[in-house]
C-alpha cells in the first residue's frame, strides 16, 4: 500500500464525516488543512480554506489547483483538517499544533489508515481532549474533537516538544521526528559515504539530501570541492540541512533547494553528483522513484562528470545506467546495499 492510497482513502474518511456531520463545518470560520492534498471537494470550502504542505512535489499540486499554500499557517482557525504521516512524535506534535491554531470551541478532525495506527492515535486524542467524535471507513478512521478549557495543559506542552529541532547523533546534526532517519545516519549514506572516490571536485550536487549527511561530509572530505547544491523535497529537511551546512567552515557555501527532484535540475552544470534516491513509496519497492532521480542526475551532469549513488541490492538500477550512461559500473556490493556509478 503505498502513502498516498493511505492518505487519499483517509482524506475520503474525512470528506464523509463532514458530510455526515455538518455541524462540523463552520459558517463562516476560517479551514486550515495540514498536510493537505488536493481533491475536487475541497472547493466547497471556497476562500475560508487555507492548505500547508511540506512535501514539494503537494505543495506544486495544491498551488496549481489554486490553493493557497504559505510556509507557515497563521492566525485562527474554525477547523483543521489533519492528514499526518505515521510517525509518532510528529503525529502528536502535529495535533499539538492544530489546537494552537484553533479557535475557543473550534475543531480538529484528523484522518488516518487503520494501518498507520488510527485507533491508537484516536486513543490519545480522546485522553488529552476528552469526548471525541469518530467514524471508521475505506479501512480508515476519522476522528474529531473541539479545543475546551479541558485540555490537558502538560499533555499539550509535551506533544509540542515532540516536534521541535533538535541535536541528533552525539550533538552533531540537527534533525527532527518524520524525517528519514532522523536520529541516526542511514546506513545506505554511511555505505557510500565510505565508498565514494577521493577524486570528487569542482561543482557537485547532493540529489535527495535528507537532513545533510553526505551533504556535510562532501564540504568536510574533498577541498577540491568548489561548490555544492543541495536538492530535498521536504521543508522541513531544508531547514536542518541549512543548519547543519551553515557553520561548516569551508570556503564556498552550500546552497539548499526546496525541490522536486522527479521534475528535473538544471542541465550540464555539475561534475559529480551523489545520491541515496527514494526506493519505495509506503512498505512496497518502487523503482520508478530511483530511476527518475538517475534520469535527473543525468541531465544535471556535465560531459564526463561521474554519478556516485547507493540503492538497496535488489534495485534494478543496472540496465537504466548502462543505458543513458557513457560507462557505468557497481562499485561494490555488501549487506544489503550497492554503490553504483555512471560516467557521461
Amino acid at each position: 500500500m503505498s502513502r498516498d492510497f493511505a492518505r487519499d482513502q483517509a482524506l475520503e474518511t474525512i470528506l464523509l464525516a463532514l458530510e455526515l456531520e455538518p455541524e462540523l463545518v463552520p459558517v463562516s470560520g476560517r479551514i486550515a488543512f495540514m498536510h493537505a492534498r488536493v481533491h475536487p471537494r475541497l472547493r466547497e470550502f471556497g476562500d475560508r480554506l487555507v492548505c500547508h504542505q511540506d512535501f514539494k512535489p503537494q505543495a506544486a499540486a495544491l498551488e496549481s489547483a489554486g490553493w493557497r499554500c504559505p510556509e507557515t499557517l497563521e492566525g485562527k482557525f474554525s477547523l483543521i483538517l489533519l492528514l499526518p504521516d505515521r510517525q509518532r512524535e510528529e503525529t502528536l506534535a502535529d495535533m499539538a499544533l492544530a489546537f494552537d491554531l484553533l479557535e475557543d470551541d473550534g475543531v480538529l478532525m484528523v484522518g488516518l489508515h487503520n494501518d498507520w495506527g488510527a485507533k491508537r492515535f484516536e486513543k490519545n486524542l480522546a485522553e488529552f481532549a476528552g469526548e471525541v467524535g469518530t467514524l471508521s471507513k475505506h479501512h480508515c478512521r476519522a476522528f474529531w474533537a473541539r479545543k475546551t478549557d479541558d485540555l490537558d495543559q502538560e499533555e499539550w506542552r509535551e506533544w509540542r516538544e515532540m516536534g521541535e529541532f533538535r541535536r541528533v547523533i552525539d550533538d552533531r546534526f540537527w534533525s527532527r521526528p518524520g524525517l528519514f532517519s532522523w536520529d541516526e545516519i542511514d546506513h545506505g549514506s554511511q555505505f557510500l559515504a565510505d565508498h565514494l572516490p577521493e577524486t570528487i571536485q569542482g561543482r557537485v550536487a547532493d540529489l535527495g539530501a535528507a537532513w545533510g549527511f553526505l551533504s556535510d561530509f562532501v564540504m568536510r572530505k574533498y577541498p577540491e570541492v568548489v561548490s555544492l547544491d543541495c536538492f530535498e523535497a521536504d521543508r522541513a529537511a531544508v531547514e536542518c540541512l541549512r543548519r547543519n551546512l551553515g557553520s561548516i567552515p569551508c570556503r564556498y557555501k552550500a546552497k539548499v533547494h526546496w525541490f522536486d527532484v522527479s521534475e528535473g535540475v538544471r542541465e550540464n552544470r555539475y561534475d559529480f553528483i551523489v545520491m541515496n534516491p527514494p526506493f519505495h513509496e509506503g512498505r512496497q519497492p518502487d523503482p520508478l522513484l530511483g530511476a527518475k532521480f538517475i534520469a535527473a542526475a543525468h541531465r544535471a551532469l556535465k560531459p564526463e562528470g561521474q554519478l556516485w549513488m547507493v540503492a538497496n541490492r535488489h534495485m534494478p538500477y543496472e540496465h537504466l545506467l548502462a543505458e543513458i550512461f557513457r560507462e557505468s559500473k557497481l562499485v561494490i556490493q555488501e549487506g544489503g546495499f550497492k554503490v553504483l556509478t555512471g560516467l557521461k
